[in-house]
C-alpha cells in the first residue's frame, strides 16, 4: 500500500499535472498520482490538509465537505 507521504511526494514531482480551485476562501490544489488522486487544502496561512480518493470527482466532493465543515466549526 502507498504511504500518504509517498503520494504526496509523487504529486509534489510532477506539478505540471496540478490543478487549482477556490472554494470559500480555501486553495484546493489536487492531481492524479500512480494510484488515484492527491488534494492539499489550506486557507492563506494554513498548513495543507491532504485528502486522497481513487477519482477525481470524488476528491473534489470530499474536500468541498471538509472546507464546508471546517467553516461551520469556526461559527
Amino acid at each position: 500500500m502507498t504511504s500518504q507521504h509517498e503520494l504526496a511526494s509523487q504529486a509534489l514531482s510532477n506539478p505540471g499535472l496540478t490543478e487549482e480551485m477556490q472554494f470559500q476562501d480555501h486553495r484546493i490544489r489536487f492531481e492524479p498520482t500512480q494510484t488515484g488522486w492527491v488534494s492539499f487544502i489550506a486557507r492563506q496561512g494554513q498548513r495543507p490538509t491532504i485528502l486522497l480518493a481513487t477519482d477525481r470527482e470524488t476528491l473534489i466532493a470530499e474536500a468541498h465537505k471538509l472546507i464546508k465543515r471546517r467553516i461551520a466549526d469556526r461559527r
